[in-house]
């Protein structure tokens, strides 16, 4: 029984981890759409997550596709199957129409270019899910080299319960500053002729590279994937086709040559906003605002 309750208190803070990391994240990319005014202003309200006042989309259609993408996105991070997080920021395409030498009204050609990309790049050990998390047999004994009459198990998970209290109160801590360092961040400079019912966003969850191993066949070297990584809420989400894997492109950058789109894509150049370190959880958190490479 005693194992069983350990377990289950395991099991309880890796939920409370997950539960407050996508909190947080919901409440960082609702208030960065306020700031960069992907939608009026007066279709946001004031909320507030650990104490701190932020602008939340009221847009049912917004707010249920920023959830339901996190209730996917977090567990696939925790589990190491995803790595980063980006918010896409897009702008439809559109073309004048000419009539009479004159220029008319705009109209869209279907495609969107990236303006601007904010990532949550993680690093998740095994203190969450793993080895580390299975219940480990203790024993004590006495100067006589008796076992003591004392129950172990139970001083362990209270142990336990102390270590996961405090890995909770420094994660609150750490993910209110990255919410007020996204308060701080200045609203985005639109470009000439940009209108904002062009403008939309898109979420992205980017799968972790797969560690690679070689095995000798004959006399042939193969590389071989390695992964024992799984996320079932991510199978599912694909298997029912509420998710689907895009062009990798469509979550990046386009280059362009003279002003003209090529086919290349990048990451753009990633400025850091916050980094986040917390050994106690076993995490890892890089957050960061990325912008197109300038080519010369």
């Amino acid at each position: 029984m005693a194992s069983t309750n350990q377990t289950n208190a395991i099991s309880n803070s890796s939920q409370q981890f997950s539960s407050l990391l996508g909190c947080a994240i919901e409440s960082m990319i609702h208030e960065l759409l306020y700031s960069r005014s992907i939608y009026p202003p007066d279709s946001y309200v004031h909320s507030r997550h650990l104490g701190v006042r932020f602008h939340c989309s009221r847009v049912p259609q917004v707010c249920d596709y920023i959830s339901n993408f996190l209730k996917v996105a977090v567990p696939s991070i925790i589990s190491g199957v995803g790595d980063s997080i980006s918010l896409v920021i897009l702008e439809e395409e559109v073309a004048n129409n000419y009539h009479s030498g004159a220029v008319g009204e705009q109209q869209r050609i279907g495609s969107t270019k990236t303006l601007e990309r904010f990532v949550f790049q993680f690093q998740i050990d095994s203190v969450i899910y793993g080895e580390d998390t299975k219940p480990k047999h203790i024993s004590l004994h006495n100067d006589g080299g008796n076992v003591l009459s004392m129950d172990i198990q139970h001083e362990a998970i209270k142990k336990d319960t102390e270590l996961a209290l405090e890995a909770k109160a420094q994660m609150e801590r750490s993910m209110r500053d990255c919410l007020l360092q996204v308060l701080s961040l200045r609203g985005r400079r639109r470009s000439k002729g940009e209108k904002a019912e062009n403008l939309s966003f898109k979420l992205c969850l980017h799968v972790a590279e797969e560690e690679k191993k070689q095995q000798h066949d004959g006399n042939d070297i193969v590389m071989t994937s390695i992964s024992d990584k799984h996320c079932p809420e991510l199978v599912t989400a694909l298997n029912q086709g509420e998710w689907f894997q895009p062009e990798q492109s469509s979550c990046l950058f386009s280059n362009t040559d003279n002003g003209i789109a090529n086919a290349n894509c990048s990451e753009g150049s990633i400025q850091p906003i916050r980094h986040v370190i917390l050994p106690s959880c076993g995490m890892t958190m890089r957050m960061g605002f990325a912008v197109p490479s300038t080519h010369r």
